[in-house]
């Protein structure tokens, strides 16, 4: 099934060389512009400076007309609390760069912790964004009983918190891609796209095609209009990749 290429994000880490060679993030924007992609996903953890990069990365983005997505490796849970401070202090970040989805991961989550729930509930009532977890790439928060259980949570409690389902990494955690779709398509709002290849027994992010992920098949059992995030390193030559990945998801036939 084709999508549309307006739902194309492009996450920082396909310019992987690039940032690991000096540059910022903001100075990638005009590549993704040119390859028709007006969303690009920003990881936290990528930046150095927040108040000049962050300043930087509002005025690239009104130059290039681009919409930004905030990736923050933060647990919204610590030690079974609401990690209050870490987590607001990334949605005002998110704020500041005019983001309208923030992506986080869940933590130490208890399900039976009610006060906790309330608290979370409190602080993102009145954000004026999207916010989800993701499966990650831990026992902790990439199982999909426990992205199920929270989720589930959110619900009963009318907390507006939602899902990025990124097919690959349920690699990480043993888990099947496919199978877990059905489990959590309900609530996703955002879809991670890599494919994975193993590694001596050690699974390995790759481009799409080029490992055992069967993304076609997932991508038609989950929501059709939400964003698509290309989150894999590209190389070298990452805006050569891109095109060919992104002709792939436009056209998957």
């Amino acid at each position: 099934m084709k999508r549309m290429r307006e739902n194309i994000v492009i996450n920082t880490i396909v310019f992987k060389d690039l940032i690991d060679a000096g540059s910022r993030q903001w100075q990638t924007f005009e590549l993704v512009k040119s390859l028709g992609v007006s969303k690009i996903e920003i990881r936290r953890e990528w930046i150095v400076d927040f108040p000049g990069e962050i300043k930087q990365m509002v005025l690239e983005a009104e130059k290039q007309k681009m919409q930004l997505l905030y990736s923050v490796p933060v647990d919204l849970f610590s030690k079974k609390r609401f990690d209050r401070s870490n987590v607001l202090s990334c949605l005002d970040e998110a704020e500041r760069m005019q983001m309208k989805m923030v992506k986080f991961t869940i933590g130490d989550f208890d399900a039976s912790n009610v006060e906790e729930i309330e608290a979370l509930k409190a602080n993102l009532q009145k954000r004026n964004m999207v916010v989800t977890v993701e499966n990650d790439q831990t026992l902790l928060s990439g199982k999909v009983t426990v992205l199920k259980e929270f989720l589930d949570c959110c619900k009963e409690y009318e907390i507006p918190i939602y899902c990025t389902y990124d097919i690959g990494n349920w690699c990480w955690v043993n888990e099947n891609p496919v199978s877990n779709t059905s489990q959590l398509k309900q609530y996703v709002k955002y879809i991670h796209l890599k494919d994975v290849i193993y590694e001596n027994d050690e699974p390995a992010a790759c481009a799409l095609d080029q490992g055992q992920v069967d993304w076609r098949l997932i991508l038609k059992m989950l929501p059709q209009n939400v964003p698509l995030g290309i989150e894999y390193p590209c190389g070298p030559k990452p805006v050569e990749v891109l095109k060919g990945t992104i002709e792939r998801i436009v056209d998957p036939n």
